[in-house]
């Protein structure tokens, strides 16, 4: 295409068909589409239908048993975040043009994120723009990874296992994860807990501890030690699986830095030593592509800096 081609094509593209197309995507239909949009089901069908003559091509497959997507209208899908996530920072771009630092972060985070290092960034970025504000959401490291690579977040801050091409990994901290139990199992206070009595043991766990999932590792780790069985529970959020340990529904993993207050306190009892158990990279999560605005990028340079300061031994924890 030339670029006088290119020019007429760009000048006569609808980009509310764009949009539309982007809702019946992420609504998985042209109904519910039609519900979120507050229009009538005919006038989806009809900008979904222009939007196909547009690019003489088919988008949705129709003959499906449920709602699918052909190989170009997965590949106009994704052009489409890319077009909605660059709009949608168009109003805090400029606005930071005009104004102190006053835009918005949305970091996404793992539950078991925790680190004196991210602590010191959160009150350093609050004390020198105290205009600026912040938002964070908790997710799998999966969903982190996925949310900054769309751009819907900021940044990211999660496991390095789910590494995905063209994203900046910053190794934050390392950690260990250990099995813990409650007051009312029966291993609560026994330093001579066999193999054979944890493997019987009912295990709680977070959805992701599975093969292929971003704790893959300690899905093996515990295969080794007899806990072969199907959990009884499962938490994204560490404190939920953390009450579920507590209370005796079962055995399961905690991160050990995490974990010492609990044990100090007799709520948890760690029945499992650190042979054979995985080390994991927690990391900040960047996407260069991303054009940030001043809040963002002024938290990521911050954050960046508290990551200098310490080594990456004295910021880890693996006693």
């Amino acid at each position: 295409m030339n670029r006088t081609s290119l020019e007429r094509f760009c000048r006569n593209l609808d980009w509310n068909l764009l949009y539309t197309f982007l809702i019946i995507v992420e609504e998985k239909g042209v109904t519910k589409a039609a519900k979120r949009l507050l229009l009538t089901q005919p006038a989806i069908t009809n900008a979904l239908k222009r939007l196909e003559n547009q690019f003489d091509c088919v988008l949705i497959d129709r003959n499906a048993g449920e709602f699918s997507l052909t190989k170009a209208g997965q590949l106009l899908y994704e052009e489409c975040l890319e077009i909605y996530s660059g709009v949608s920072r168009i109003a805090a771009v400029l606005k930071d043009v005009r104004e102190d630092v006053t835009g918005h972060v949305s970091i996404a985070t793992a539950t078991h994120a925790e680190s004196p290092v991210i602590d010191a960034a959160f009150v350093r970025f609050h004390k020198t723009h105290p205009k600026a504000t912040l938002s964070i959401k908790v997710a799998t490291s999966g969903d982190v990874v996925t949310q900054v690579k769309r751009k819907t977040a900021s940044c990211g801050i999660g496991l390095t296992t789910a590494r995905q091409p063209g994203l900046t990994y910053e190794i934050i901290y390392r950690e260990r994860f250990a099995l813990y139990c409650g007051r009312l199992s029966p291993l609560f206070g026994r330093d001579d807990i066999r193999k054979e009595e944890l493997a019987h043991e009912p295990y709680v766990t977070f959805p992701t501890d599975e093969p292929g999932g971003e704790m893959s590792e300690f899905a093996m780790a515990r295969n080794k030690l007899g806990i072969e069985h199907s959990p009884v529970g499962r938490s994204y959020h560490l404190e939920e699986l953390r009450r579920l340990i507590e209370i005796g529904v079962g055995v399961g993993p905690f991160p050990v830095h995490v974990a010492r207050p609990y044990v100090e306190a007799k709520r948890l009892w760690r029945v499992t030593d650190f042979a054979d158990l995985p080390i994991y990279d927690i990391a900040l999560i960047t996407n260069s592509k991303t054009r940030h605005n001043a809040a963002e990028a002024a938290f990521i340079e911050i954050l960046r800096d508290e990551i200098k300061k310490v080594s990456l031994e004295d910021r880890s924890y693996l006693n």
